[in-house]
C-alpha cells in the first residue's frame, strides 16, 4: 500500500545514486529534444538508403547516441551559461 511514487524513471533503484544529478541535468527523463535532434538524422539516413533495403543500422545507432549526448551537452551548457539568470525567473 504505502508504494513510494517514482516521479521519473532516473528514480528506480536500479539507476545508481551517483548517476541520478548527471542525468537530472542533462535532462534525460525528457526525451523531446532528443527526438528533435535524431529525427533528422534518421530521415536523411533512410532517404540515403538503397531501394528497396533496410538504413544502416549501425549509422542510425550512432546518430542515436550522438543525439543523447549532444542534447545532454546542450542542456548542460545552458545551464551553465544561464545561472546568473534563472535565480531571477519563476518556476
Amino acid at each position: 500500500k504505502n508504494t513510494p511514487i517514482i516521479k521519473s524513471w532516473i528514480e528506480n533503484p536500479i539507476i545508481p545514486a551517483a548517476m541520478r544529478p548527471y542525468l537530472y541535468l542533462s535532462r534525460a527523463d525528457k526525451q523531446a529534444g532528443t527526438l528533435l535532434l535524431l529525427w533528422p538524422c534518421v530521415w536523411s539516413v533512410c532517404l540515403a538508403a538503397p531501394m528497396a533495403s533496410i538504413p544502416d543500422v549501425v549509422l542510425l545507432s550512432k546518430f542515436a547516441v550522438g543525439a543523447i549526448i549532444m542534447r545532454g551537452a546542450g542542456c548542460t551548457i545552458n545551464d551553465i551559461w544561464d545561472r546568473d539568470f534563472d535565480k531571477h525567473v519563476a518556476r
